[in-house]
Formats: C-alpha cells, sequence, structure tokens
C-alpha cells in the first residue's frame, strides 16, 4: 500500500467514492504512455483486465469513541505480484518531485470535491494512516465502506443468498472463503456511517443502482489485509478494518 495524507477542505467518508475517483484521474494523467493494465484495469483491446490492478482506499478517522468518520488519506493498494522496478517507473515522478521530496497533489472532481494529497513520511502518522490499521492479520473484519452486491438477490432468503455472495467475492479477492459473514446497514467500526448514507454505484451496462451494505465478515483463520470485497472494491467501496475481539479503539 502506498498511503497519501489528505490537507484541505475536510471530507466526510461518504466522499469516498469522488476521492477515489479524483485520485483515479490525476493518476491517469500523470501515468507514462502506454499506460500500464495494473493503472488502467483495461487490456490494450480496452476489455476490463483480468489481472490484478491497483484498487484505491479511502482511509477515514474511525475505529475509536471519538471518531467523526472524516477522510484523512487515500491509498493505493498494488497488486501482490507487481515488480517494484515497474511500480516505481510509474509512481515515484507522480509522488516525488526532483529532489526526491514528497509532490503535492491537487484532487478536483470539477465540482464541490477540492483537497490536496500527499506521500506520507511521517514516523509516527496517525493510526488511520498506517499500515498495520488496515493490514492486520486478523480473523474478523468489519466494512468501514459498503460491501456493493453484485446483483439484487429476492425471495424470504435474500439476506442469505447476499451473504454467500460476499463469501464468492472475498474468494474472488484472492481471500480465504469465510466462515460466516453477517449483513446489516450498521457498520460495527465506530464513526462509519450507515450503509444508506453513501453514494450508489450504478451498473455501466444501464445506469441501475448497485445495492450496497455493511457487513462483518468472519475467516476461519487471520487472514492479511486489506480486504476489500465486493463489486466496487477498487474504487474505495468494501474496504474492511479488523475487528478487534475487546473493540477497535485506536484513533
Amino acid at each position: 500500500m502506498v498511503i497519501l495524507a489528505l490537507a484541505g477542505k475536510r471530507l466526510p467518508l461518504p466522499a469516498a467514492l469522488k476521492l477515489t475517483e479524483a485520485l483515479r484521474g490525476a493518476l491517469l494523467k500523470s501515468c507514462p504512455q502506454p499506460i500500464p493494465e495494473w493503472v488502467s484495469g483495461h487490456d490494450v483491446d480496452g476489455r476490463a483486465s483480468t489481472r490484478s490492478h491497483v484498487a484505491l482506499l479511502p482511509l477515514p478517522f474511525v475505529g475509536s469513541e471519538y471518531a467523526d468518520g472524516r477522510l484523512m488519506g487515500v491509498a493505493l493498494a498494488l497488486p501482490r505480484d507487481l515488480d517494484q522496478i515497474e511500480a516505481a517507473r510509474v509512481l515515484e515522478p507522480w509522488l516525488r518531485d526532483a529532489h526526491g521530496q514528497p509532490r503535492p497533489l491537487r484532487l478536483f472532481d470539477g465540482q464541490w470535491l477540492e483537497c490536496a494529497a500527499e506521500l506520507e513520511t511521517r514516523e509516527q502518522p496517525p493510526h488511520s494512516l498506517r499500515l498495520e490499521t488496515w493490514t492486520g492479520p486478523s480473523q474478523r473484519w468489519a466494512s468501514v465502506t459498503p460491501v456493493v452486491l453484485d446483483r439484487h438477490f429476492d425471495g424470504p432468503d435474500k439476506w442469505e443468498q447476499a451473504a454467500e455472495a460476499v463469501k464468492t467475492s472475498c474468494e474472488r479477492a484472492g481471500l480465504p472463503r469465510p466462515l460466516e459473514v453477517l449483513l446489516h446497514p450498521v457498520s460495527l467500526i465506530a464513526g462509519v456511517p450507515k450503509s444508506n448514507e453513501f453514494p450508489w454505484i450504478k451498473r455501466k451496462k444501464d445506469g441501475g443502482r448497485m445495492h450496497h451494505t455493511h457487513a462483518v465478515i468472519v475467516f476461519g483463520e487471520p487472514v492479511q489485509g486489506p480486504v476489500l470485497v465486493g463489486a466496487g472494491r477498487f474504487r474505495g467501496y468494501g474496504l474492511c478494518r479488523p475487528l478487534l475481539q475487546r473493540g477497535d479503539n485506536h484513533a
């Protein structure tokens, strides 16, 4: 993970989708041509990539008594098999200036979102901007941004069907199949808004809304994060945080 700290206008956690879209736009604009598949998520013919590509994660202040859910940073989760030299070739000129110092990045969506991001280099960054906060390992994870379901479910057992779909989504993301998935409109992480306070992600084919929900995911063994699940996992939705047995009480 490459972690960037945010400065400027305070953004609430439901602005996560706009933030990750602005960050992706800035990355694509600065990227050397041709844009690598691990960055764009598309192959040379413009089709959705079948290979791992970068995911963009909002990093909010959540998980403590005083957490207010504001976005403190944003991160790029790089594919585990990505060559470090290739990653540096693309990212270093974007993130650092000619002297090797962090380069301020202006993120703007053309409307109301405007802030600055800069590579996090402090020895003791806030807990929300530390790698281990989002990577665990842990057996129990709870969503910080809603998990987007890949289809709509009907019938008296629709929530059981949806939970099974989330388990399958975990496997699709390279994680073990969970022992249990619990779905609820409220997150178990303090400071996280209800799922209905987050904007919908729309299907590309028809513009329809994709349903989303908060989740608790229980694996049979400790899992190393980041844990990103669901149809929006590359865009900042479906981000989970380790759920400690005695509560997650860090700021």
